[in-house]
């Protein structure tokens, strides 16, 4: 296991990623990682700074002035998506870039904008950065004999990575044209009584793999304790919390009353629609910690959310919210689909920094697992890999 932690303005940020196979015949490890490695059992870890000759350099020249007329503007939800301050695009949406190929989904950032053009950053998201890596020994195979494909692990663990982080010096422009917007008029229709809420929370279709919700519980007992109360927003039948947890209470609130009746982890239930009334019927500092588990994506008024969530925890209390890269499409808001994966983290970090008393935001990603075995989904876009994880939490000022 590959763990890359490093700072941006506005959080701190670790990526991990299951290596399967790594080779130290065959792979290119980041620069001295190899020798620290060898001689390792299992169960063992090293720790280092990357080399700053490993992580992508920053280079001025790679900021271009672009005039709108070369922005090809794709169609997303039957609307057309413009480039946004501080937002990332894949490079093959602007025409004629010198350097790059036509094709080349490697991302480039907004970083100024006016009523004639833009300014495109072209560096790689963690370009100049100080990072560092921590290599964890899952297991050991004997040498196989074969030749396999070299691996160039800096070049995987780096993609993806970068685009949670903030712009140092301006807020990233999420929330312009209508952002908590969906497009299927059928599903905000049917939310105003909770039903089409309901058909987004997890166990009313097909959800993660059980890999990934693994990785849920992981992260929640990293930051969950015994005696806490916890509230589980936006509940469903499973609040993926760690065997072995003695809360003092867990509350769900969600808005299926039989998926609430049906998680075994609840000591408490409440039948509420966020979307439809954000104040939540607790009282003030109720709650030692709050989860959302593969739901913010569906809260069309997150301001209001997060503000209460503030509200009813208790000072030092934490508020995570985990998601993936997989959801129920009529249920989602506008620019979470518009957002490419690690945005989103960005996404929900902002959440935080427009709601006053949170701070030590952190986010996680987690990458690399193998499908399990048992998984029964057949979905077109299932892949041989376990689907990703990602999380965002932030305490309560004490």
């Amino acid at each position: 296991m590959f763990e890359l932690s490093w700072e941006s303005a506005h959080a701190a940020h670790v990526e991990r990623y299951y290596a399967a196979g790594v080779s130290f015949v065959r792979d290119i490890l980041p620069l001295g990682l190899k020798s620290r490695m060898r001689g390792l059992g299992v169960g063992d870890s090293v720790e280092m700074a990357i080399d700053p000759s490993e992580i992508p350099e920053f280079k001025p020249g790679k900021v271009l002035d672009m005039p709108l007329a070369r922005f090809k503007a794709p169609f997303i939800h039957n609307r057309k998506l413009w480039p946004r301050l501080g937002r990332f695009y894949p490079q093959h949406l602007i025409e004629n870039v010198p350097g790059t190929r036509p094709d080349s989904d490697a991302p480039f950032r907004v970083v100024e904008t006016d009523k004639i053009g833009f300014k495109a950053d072209l560096n790689h998201p963690m370009a100049g950065r100080d990072v560092r890596i921590r290599a964890r020994v899952l297991g050991i195979r004997p040498p196989s004999g074969e030749s396999g494909v070299l691996r160039r692990w800096s070049d995987i663990l780096f993609h993806g990575p970068g685009m949670q982080a903030q712009l140092s010096d301006a807020a990233t422009d999420f929330f312009g044209d209508e952002p908590f917007a969906r497009d299927d008029e059928s599903f905000a229709r049917d939310d105003e009584s909770g039903d089409a809420l309901s058909r987004a929370t997890p166990g009313q279709w097909p959800c993660l793999d059980s890999r990934a919700l693994a990785g849920v519980t992981d992260i929640h007992a990293g930051l969950l304790g015994n005696g806490m109360d916890i509230l589980d927003l936006m509940a469903g039948r499973d609040s993926r919390l760690p065997q072995g947890l003695a809360p003092a209470s867990v509350t769900g609130l969600g808005v299926n009353a039989r998926e609430l009746v049906a998680n075994p982890a609840l000591t408490a239930s409440v039948v509420h629609n966020p979307n439809q009334e954000p104040t939540l019927p607790f009282a003030d500092a109720s709650f030692d910690a709050v989860v959302c588990a593969l739901a913010v994506e569906y809260l069309t008024r997150p301001f209001e959310v997060f503000a209460e969530a503030a509200r009813v925890l208790r000072p030092g209390g934490v508020f995570v919210l985990t998601f993936s890269n997989r959801w129920y499409e009529p249920g989602v808001i506008r620019v979470w689909a518009e957002l490419l994966e690690f945005e989103r983290m960005g996404l929900v970090s902002s959440y935080f920094a427009h709601t006053e008393g949170f701070g030590d935001v952190r986010t996680i990603s987690e990458r690399g697992w193998p499908r399990p075995a048992d998984d029964k989904d057949t979905a077109a876009d299932q892949t041989a890999l376990s689907d990703p994880i990602y999380a965002v939490w932030a305490r309560l000022d004490n």
